[in-house]
């Protein structure tokens, strides 16, 4: 079965992150994208609360389900602290 992995993290770990899945076995492939994280006013800046957002970098990976813990176990050690991660099934993946 297949998860969608979805990692948010803050701009500053956006290059760790990338060396990390790149390096990492269980990740064939990903996508990045520049986002906004908005919510509790508790992890933002003054800057960021009153902008009512914060910058966010999401990456999205597809991969077999009993890697999602292989991924996530590491996060915090090799890449660093201030990462959002959830998984979603996935019903259905092709290529045209």
């Amino acid at each position: 079965m297949k998860t969608m992995l979805m990692l948010s993290t803050s701009p500053a770990l956006e290059e760790d992150m990338v060396d990390y899945l790149l390096e990492h076995p269980g990740v064939d492939g990903f996508t990045s994208l520049a986002a906004y994280g908005h919510g509790s006013a508790l992890y933002m800046s003054v800057t960021e609360q009153v902008a009512g957002r914060r910058k966010r970098i999401q990456f999205q990976i597809i991969l077999e389900t009993d890697e999602v813990e292989s991924v996530t176990s590491q996060l915090a050690d090799r890449v660093g602290q201030d990462i959002v991660y959830w998984q979603v099934p996935v019903s259905g993946l092709g290529r045209t």
